[in-house]
């Protein structure tokens, strides 16, 4: 007898090229069974109308809730939207990373991995602060120390940074990232308020590009902030085809104005397809006027031209191998801990805004949370994350007069 099954679901599980109707079995905490007429369990969830996934997995959030002051509850961005796991993209570093590990990651019922900031102090400040105590040794002992849960280093391509570090920022990363063999996330487009010279960010930026390796990030790829990739005119980055070539990895880290839907829409359209859907999650998100989840985002770029496989795909399978996870995560097979999310995809009418002032996405599909099974613990979604739909069908001043887009 199993503990629970999931019954008449349609599984999409790109990792294991499945797209059908079939039942899901979970016993202590894993995925025991992966098959048609499956019955005798102590529970049984019908899932009749309902996409079953592997759990989600967010590449890049701030869930170090009460230590920086864009820190979210672990929980409110994972397993209460349908993701399983979240990566905290920097921010702790070498002397803040201690209190992550210790009060935060332990206490959350999502799975928290992180990358460590170059600042010392993380993203406590920002801009950031603390550059004169930037020491390589000191993030190399760090990460030695919880290897198990950081994944990479983390650098935010900013005016603060450029003026501070120079080119020693890249060097310093690129060290650590060489002796741990662990990966670098990069943060594009500098921050709102700071000014930089045109030709200087974007010397900088090139000289990043060329420097990253094979399953590093460019993160905040769709952004139209000064140091961004793309433009929705079609201009390219110089060494942006190279870096790709290389296998570096395009993450989306939407935020509340980093994704650009126009950008998006021709870089989608020119072969330049994220490989990671990510939210930016942080108290800005939680308390912005427009609910955005990682569901959400996913129905934004299937309105942008992707279609509902790559998304899953690209908030499952694909952020899984770039933590080098793939064996524990991203899919729903048979031994593998039982992270499963239900969502419902609704047709209908639907608008998206990156930002409150943004211009209105139309779409026809919205990916709705309807349960998250974590280690094969139910849990029900927040309000937040469910109920999107009675949220638009109230916002509709929101949306009017603001130019659209649509395919």
């Amino acid at each position: 007898m199993f503990d629970l099954i999931i019954k008449n679901g349609t599984v999409i599980d790109p990792a294991q090229n499945l797209w059908c109707q079939l039942d899901v079995a979970i016993t202590q905490g894993n995925l025991a069974a992966l098959d048609a007429g499956l019955w005798d369990a102590r529970q049984i969830i019908d899932a009749t109308g309902l996409i079953v996934t592997p759990g989600l997995i967010d590449l890049h959030a701030h869930v170090a809730d009460g230590i920086i002051p864009l820190g979210v509850a672990p929980d409110e961005a994972g397993v209460r939207s349908g993701v399983t796991t979240v990566v905290d993209a920097g921010s702790t570093g070498y002397t803040t990373f201690a209190g992550f590990a210790q009060y935060v990651i332990p206490n959350a019922l999502t799975d928290l991995f992180a990358f460590l900031h170059l600042s010392p102090v993380g993203e406590a400040a920002l801009p950031e602060i603390g550059w004169e105590r930037v020491s390589a040794e000191k993030m190399i002992a760090t990460i030695a120390q919880h290897r198990d849960m950081i994944k990479g280093i983390k650098l935010r391509i900013t005016a603060n940074l450029i003026h501070a570090l120079g080119l020693d920022a890249l060097k310093i990363a690129k060290q650590v990232s060489t002796q741990t063999g662990l990966l670098v996330m990069a943060h594009l487009g500098i921050d709102t308020g700071e000014t930089l010279d045109a030709e200087t960010l974007r010397a900088f930026t090139r000289d990043a590009l060329a420097w990253l390796e094979r399953g590093d990030i460019l993160t905040h790829v769709f952004t139209k902030k000064p140091g961004g990739l793309f433009t929705a005119q079609g201009e390219v980055l110089p060494g942006v085809r190279e870096a790709i070539a290389r296998g570096v990895i395009l993450d989306v880290a939407s935020a509340l104005g980093h994704l650009d839907f126009n950008i998006a829409r021709w870089a989608i359209a020119n072969g330049f397809a994220p490989f990671t859907l990510s939210t930016d999650f942080t108290t800005n998100l939680l308390n912005a006027p427009v609910p955005l989840t990682l569901p959400v985002l996913m129905s934004e770029f299937i309105a942008l031209g992707a279609s509902v496989s790559q998304v899953v795909a690209m908030t499952t399978i694909n952020p899984a191998q770039v933590l080098g996870e793939a064996a524990r995560r991203g899919s729903l097979r048979v031994g593998a801990p039982a992270d499963v999310a239900l969502f419902e995809l609704r047709g209908g009418d639907w608008n998206f805004v990156y930002h409150p002032d943004g211009p209105v996405l139309k779409a026809k599909q919205l990916f709705l949370p309807r349960l998250t099974i974590k280690r094969g613990m139910v849990i029900e979604p927040s309000p937040r994350a469910k109920n999107y739909a009675q949220w638009h069908a109230s916002a509709q001043s929101l949306f009017a007069g603001k130019a659209t887009i649509e395919l």
